[in-house]
């Protein structure tokens, strides 16, 4: 990554409290080459273009860093090739990802670029969120970042949180809130706020931050199809 976004990144993350050192900014420039690299051979992202890679991929990634608790055990639901689980995982040494995507390629993808970069507070898991039962109640934090609409998101991450643990949801901007009440009273999740932003290259993005007051009901997360055609 060239030194001008890396200093960009810096000078972002500061702005918002985070701060990378050295170590982080070489492991955050060789997992951008890694992305870019393998990109060439299967889909992994459609931004192919470095500066914006460090913008809407790192600097997205990261400006919700500070929601998350510190030493969380954190679920990040969607992860794709790696946003914002690897970012985090990096600039957040404190916590502990679990980056969950229903492609064992993406999966498998970056549990090698973690090994590579001895990147040890990330596990990988390939499956459906709503499908991994055996996380239910387990998480500190959830993450989800360009994955589906707000009440699909709060029903997928709920059960996997805790009791007093929160939901990180990546948007552009607040729009989904409001269509999302139902959902929130039906999981026992409560809104708290919302972090509004911009990023480098002048896009908006809000960070979304839910809590949850009380147990899942059991009958929720339904399988996915019903979710998506009966959203809460």
């Amino acid at each position: 990554m060239k030194p001008t976004n890396l200093e960009m990144l810096t000078t972002f993350c500061l702005r918002y409290g985070l701060l990378l050192d050295d170590d982080m900014q070489a492991k955050l420039s060789s997992f951008c080459d890694m992305v870019l690299d393998a990109n060439t051979r299967f889909n992994l992202t459609a931004i192919t273009d470095e500066d914006a890679f460090a913008v809407k991929h790192f600097a997205d990634s990261l400006s919700g860093a500070s929601e998350i608790p510190v030493g969380a055990d954190v679920c990040d639901i969607g992860t794709g090739a790696g946003f914002p689980s690897v970012p985090l995982a990096i600039a957040r040494r404190d916590i502990t990802v679990t980056a969950v995507d229903s492609t064992a390629k993406k999966t498998d993808f970056v549990r090698g670029c973690a090994g590579m970069l001895g990147i040890t507070n990330i596990d990988c898991v390939a499956g459906r969120a709503e499908e991994l039962t055996r996380f239910r109640g387990r998480f500190d934090a959830v993450t989800a970042r360009a994955v589906a609409s707000l009440p699909i998101l709060l029903e997928l991450a709920a059960p996997l949180l805790k009791i007093g643990g929160i939901f990180v949801a990546y948007k552009s901007d607040e729009s989904e809130l409001y269509q999302s009440k139902s959902a929130l009273k039906t999981l026992n999740m409560q809104y708290l706020r919302t972090k509004t932003l911009q990023l480098p290259n002048g896009d908006q993005r809000a960070v979304l931050t839910f809590k949850k007051t009380d147990e899942t009901p059991k009958k929720y997360p339904r399988p996915y199809a019903t979710i998506k055609k009966r959203p809460l």
